[in-house]
């Protein structure tokens, strides 16, 4: 995998420092090796940090964001949809309809939020990945996920299992009750998981259902062997919540970049965070989200320049 960089300096973004930083991508040879011919040029940005112990510390980098341009061939790349939920849908849970009414940096308005970058970024995006042939992977909730012929297919596979746990512990001598935890939380009339109330409608949101020849999965190790079979070694994300779900659930950036090792890159107007009434107009939690996802994990970029990489033709 090539990387062309352009570094921008934390103090004056405008003066652009060109470096050449080759990345080496090794991966199993599988099924996936002569899927597509198609180059993929996807410009990517991170951050770094220069001292990271302190201005003691002898700089060992450039501090602020950093622009690559992400080079390869688009049978390596992978889009993974994270709990795309039909939460708001008219068939899901908890309907929106045109009575209903909600307050911006009330936690809940995330889902309405979710409905616009779905219809707007998200589905644009499924539909430029179908169409240049890059594999999609759909991370669901494990109680829908069984309504897919593509998981009942995998889960029993014996090579995308989980490995055994051998480690018993003993918890806190006075644990938290989930309950007691909820009710804290949410309220007292919290109903519990909308996996458990709704589980006969909660699903994938109706306009990104997967194709019979897209991926169900929902375990880190599970997508790990899909991707090595597939001979995909970079993983791009899009879903829900960017600050929970998104980094932090088996099978999401966090797992995949540290555990497993694949270079990750969120796309930045695919998802967004709770946001708070200190937090809205701004949306600090969404951006804190994609900064530590910039500095810790991976890369970012748009969608637009998503669906570009996907429609560039070969060279």
């Amino acid at each position: 995998m090539k990387i062309r960089t352009i570094h921008l300096g934390i103090i004056l973004l405008s003066n652009l420092i060109i470096s050449i930083n080759p990345i080496k991508v090794s991966g199993r040879h599988g099924a996936g090796d002569d899927q597509t011919d198609q180059s993929f040029m996807l410009p990517v940005r991170y951050y770094q940090i220069a001292q990271l112990y302190g201005p003691g510390m002898p700089r060992s980098g450039t501090e602020g964001l950093h622009l690559d341009t992400l080079d390869v061939n688009s049978g390596k790349v992978g889009l993974v949809l994270v709990h795309t939920w039909n939460l708001g849908e008219a068939d899901g849970p908890y309907p929106i309809v045109d009575t209903t009414t909600w307050t911006d940096g009330e936690a809940g308005a995330w889902v309405p939020e979710a409905h616009k970058i779905i219809k707007e970024n998200i589905h644009p995006v499924l539909k430029a990945a179908r169409q240049s042939g890059i594999k999609v992977f759909h991370l669901a909730q494990s109680t829908y996920a069984e309504k897919y012929p593509q998981y009942q297919e995998l889960k029993n596979d014996p090579e995308l299992q989980n490995p055994a746990r051998r480690v018993t512990f003993e918890k806190c001598i006075e644990p938290v009750n989930y309950q007691e935890g909820w009710e804290r939380e949410y309220g007292g009339n919290y109903p519990g998981p909308v996996w458990r109330t709704h589980a006969e409608e909660f699903d994938i949101a109706g306009s990104l259902k997967p194709l019979p020849d897209e991926y169900v999965f929902v375990t880190g190790w599970q997508l790990n062997g899909l991707c090595r079979r597939e001979n995909i070694s970079i993983l791009i994300y899009a879903g829900f919540m960017a600050d929970l779900c998104l980094l932090n659930i088996p099978g999401a950036i966090r797992e995949m970049s540290n555990t497993f090792q694949y270079n990750c890159i969120v796309l930045r107007d695919c998802t967004t965070a709770y946001e708070y009434e200190e937090t809205f107009e701004r949306k600090w939690m969404t951006f804190a989200a994609i900064r530590m996802i910039e500095t810790e994990f991976g890369y970012s970029a748009s969608a637009e320049e998503f669906i570009n990489a996907c429609q560039r033709p070969n060279e």
